[in-house]
């Protein structure tokens, strides 16, 4: 049945997914896209920025509720916990939620009253 569906989709001229392995063997993620829903700040846009292990993996990025932003597939390793920052100079930044990232799907951020999905494939 697999060599049918597989004949089917080639015919099509649809390539198969095939998912690509990090050096340990685990499945290779990006975050592609972020959706803010509602902003934290309530002057103005959030300065999003996102960390794992304390470590920026994105700079920050503008955005107000309603935007929908493709990201440029920044690498996450399966298991890692991401971290939502909101900059807030001179203020202490605004942690917007934390969460394990276990593979590909949409990851919801909903502290500190705002609100972002964050997109991983």
């Amino acid at each position: 049945m697999l060599a049918a569906v597989a004949i089917g989709a080639s015919s099509l001229g649809l390539a198969p997914v095939v998912a690509q392995a990090s050096s340990d063997g685990t499945q290779a993620l990006k975050i592609t896209r972020i959706k803010c829903h509602a902003t934290e700040d309530n002057t103005g846009a959030d300065d999003i920025y996102l960390v794992v292990d304390g470590t920026v993996i994105m700079n920050s990025i503008q955005f107000t509720a309603g935007d929908d932003k493709d990201i440029a597939d920044i690498p996450i390793e399966a298991g890692k916990v991401l971290t939502v920052m909101e900059g807030d100079w001179p203020d202490d930044d605004d942690n917007l939620g934390a969460k394990r990232i276990n593979g590909a799907g949409n990851y919801e951020f909903t502290d500190d009253g705002a609100h972002y999905t964050v997109s991983v494939g």
